[in-house]
């Protein structure tokens, strides 16, 4: 168990070295960004309890992916396995509790506290196949794959938005939007094997904007109700809501072009801060989009042309 959690801390120091960022700076700066996002996101709404609760729950569920603990299951044996899953858990979810204390959220930290504990002892590997059909067909992988992975994130928006406008709080259903935007935009994470992208016959502009325009249409499919709904319950779709559905575009397009600026590889450390600078900082948009472009046209031609 001693050697895996090594190895894992070294593989985190390898990719913060390969980044160019060394570790003494890397860590402390990672845990700078965590807790100014952490203090923006509860200065901004009254739900920010609930909504840090969800990303943390969010990063255990992926930490109990079955077939990441496949292997380790069949390494360790059932004791030393179940210790290996709560301490990996136990580590991801305390500065999520450290900073729910400071927050004064007790109550909340002591239910993720052992919620944590319960994620990491639950068995996951008899899971339920569930063909789920989505509206995306027409369009590449991306939303097809990550609706049917994170569907309850959309049922939970379209939830918050329902109480939006049951309590006649406008703050909650921008909020909803918002939550469908930043799920979109998790589709767009991890590369896709280099095959799909060069079985497209189409120059390296010409498939990103391809990608950005489906990736705008499959949103606006899972954003209307919201937008809709919105606009009904508080007289109007106005200038605000109609400022976040466009920034939220914005976002979605730099986030396909964030992928594919360091393909076939993942986004470097640098890149990921400059990205959360913007989304911290919206008009940065005006700079990261274009850098962004660039470097994916780089990275791409040598694959479609």
């Amino acid at each position: 168990m001693k050697y895996y959690l090594i190895l894992q801390y070294r593989r985190i120091t390898r990719k913060l070295a390969e980044s160019g960022i060394p570790t003494a700076i890397g860590v402390p700066l990672a845990l700078a960004v965590f807790v100014a996002l952490s203090r923006y996101l509860f200065y901004k709404t009254g739900w920010a309890d609930w909504i840090y609760v969800m990303i943390a729950v969010s990063a255990l569920f992926r930490l109990g992916d079955k077939e990441r603990n496949e292997p380790l299951r069949r390494i360790f044996g059932k004791g030393q396995y179940l210790r290996v899953r709560l301490l990996e858990n136990g580590l991801v979810v305390l500065p999520f509790l450290s900073y729910l204390i400071y927050e004064k959220q007790f109550f909340i930290a002591l239910g993720l506290a052992p919620l944590s504990a319960i994620l990491a002892l639950v068995d996951m590997r008899h899971n339920i196949t569930l063909r789920i059909p989505t509206p995306f067909k027409q369009f590449p992988f991306e939303f097809i794959a990550g609706f049917r992975k994170s569907w309850w994130l959309i049922a939970i928006a379209y939830f918050l938005c329902a109480k939006s406008v049951e309590a006649h709080n406008y703050g909650l259903g921008l909020f909803s939007m918002l939550l469908i935007f930043m799920t979109g935009m998790s589709f767009y994470v991890k590369p896709e094997r280099t095959y799909f992208v060069w079985i497209f016959s189409l120059g390296a502009g010409a498939f990103l904007r391809k990608k950005m325009i489906a990736a705008v249409i499959c949103i606006t499919i899972l954003s209307l109700p919201v937008l809709v709904a919105l606009g009904i319950a508080f007289t109007g779709i106005s200038p605000i809501t109609l400022g976040v559905q466009l920034l939220g575009y914005l976002f979605l397009c730099s986030m396909v072009l964030a992928k594919y600026s360091a393909y076939p590889n993942e986004m470097s450390v640098p890149q990921g801060i400059l990205y959360a600078l913007s989304l911290w900082f919206p008009p940065a948009l005006l700079v990261v989009i274009p850098l962004f472009y660039t470097q994916s046209k780089r990275r791409l031609e040598p694959i479609l042309e």
